[in-house]
């Protein structure tokens, strides 16, 4: 039940990054077919004609403190957990957009 919970919190973050993307008249808005590979929205700047892809990553928060291996124990709790790009990602220059 949970699978099921994030994949729709995910589908839902990626709607909210395509409404704000579509708001410029400016901007093409493009999804992935299948929503595989590794950008999520694809847009066009019809002025520049510049591509941009995007990830799209729901914020999470820190529910606990973490403590390391060596004993020291990080207080984190309410901090972001950061999502970085994967290698093939960066190749392609896409950028992470943080959801609610």
């Amino acid at each position: 039940m949970a699978r099921r919970t994030k994949a729709i919190t995910g589908l839902i973050s990626e709607m909210k990054a395509q409404i704000e993307l579509a708001k410029d008249p400016n901007i093409l808005v493009f999804i992935p077919l299948g929503g595989l590979g590794p950008v999520d929205i694809v847009t066009l700047n019809m002025s520049t004609g510049e591509y941009t892809g995007y990830d799209v990553k729901t914020k999470n928060y820190r529910k606990s403190d973490y403590t390391a291996k060596d004993g020291y124990r990080r207080k984190r709790i309410g901090s972001l957990i950061s999502r970085p790009t994967t290698s093939e990602q960066k190749k392609l220059k896409v950028k992470i957009i943080y959801a609610k």
